[in-house]
């Protein structure tokens, strides 16, 4: 199994597991919240399909990768992302981020610089800032995260079950867009994340990626749908491109959350011909 090592904590090495297929230009992908590389696997059919190098991870605490109980922050979580790319010597990658996904992306550009990437894909974004405050007023109550973060904490497999459902709106989409195996499958990844990934990771997606947006320039794809239940495109997609120029956005009439399974015919449309464009213009 390919690994790559970002540190240690006390005697064990921290691993990266990490899938690399294909050839072709590079596309990396990086999984949204408790989810593991695997999520992305409609995705990653179509950009083989399209003659694409692929590469996915796992998140450390998530998947095949180490389950430290440190580091489930953006600046360590971007730094994870960049001894990938740093090891695999990928250039011209078109980084792709679903859900918390989208912060590594975000703060990757901001810290580590777009020398080894041509663009990037923010799909279900997490930035530009979650927190309501004074000078954000469209965002969430930070209530709502401390309610969150008290049920993982009295009951994570029970909190994971609400956050798949609202992933999904199986309210709505369930049998339809939305199969009781599929929801299964992802229920199943987010609870075999660690319980130290799930609680450290809500906290980290309170982050403020504001200044990161503001030092990048490469072309950005904004994809979310409009019923997003979990990142609401009102708090964030929404306010990207009045902070980012080079942004691109598509809004999906009726998705939820996690478009990447429910309207994935859609989203691949949407990343393969910004791809495409990109490969034209370049």
């Amino acid at each position: 199994m390919p690994f790559v090592t970002a540190g240690r904590e006390n005697s064990a090495e921290i691993r990266i597991y990490y899938e690399d297929h294909g050839s072709g230009s590079p596309v990396v992908l990086v999984h949204g919240y408790a989810l593991n590389g695997r999520s992305w696997e409609k995705q990653e059919a179509a950009l083989l399909a399209a003659g694409h190098r692929v590469v996915t991870y796992d998140r450390r605490g998530c998947g095949a990768s180490s389950r430290p109980s440190v580091g489930y922050d953006f600046d360590t979580l971007a730094s994870d992302l960049h001894i990938l790319l740093s090891r695999l010597d990928l250039r011209g990658a078109v980084l792709a981020g679903f859900a918390m996904g989208t912060g590594e992306v975000t703060r990757y550009l901001a810290v580590h610089g777009s020398g080894r990437v041509s663009a990037a894909v923010l799909v279900a974004p997490l930035p530009p800032f979650l927190l309501k405050t004074d000078d954000s007023p469209d965002g969430i109550d930070r209530s709502v995260f401390d309610r969150l973060t008290a049920r993982i904490a009295a009951d994570r497999p029970a909190a994971m079950k609400d956050f798949i459902d609202d992933s999904y709106n199986v309210d709505l989409l369930g049998g339809d867009r939305v199969s009781d195996q599929a929801w299964q499958n992802s229920f199943y990844m987010a609870i075999a994340a660690s319980a130290q990934a799930a609680r450290g990771c809500v906290a980290a997606c309170l982050e403020d990626f504001r200044p990161d947006l503001a030092q990048i320039s490469i072309p950005v794809l904004v994809i979310q749908g409009d019923q997003d239940r979990v990142l609401p495109y009102q708090a964030t997609g929404k306010r990207i491109p009045a902070l980012l120029a080079s942004a691109r956005s598509i809004v999906i009439e009726g998705g939820p959350h996690a478009i990447i399974w429910t309207h994935a015919d859609e989203v691949n449309q949407a990343l393969l011909q910004f791809i495409g464009h990109l490969s034209q213009a370049g």
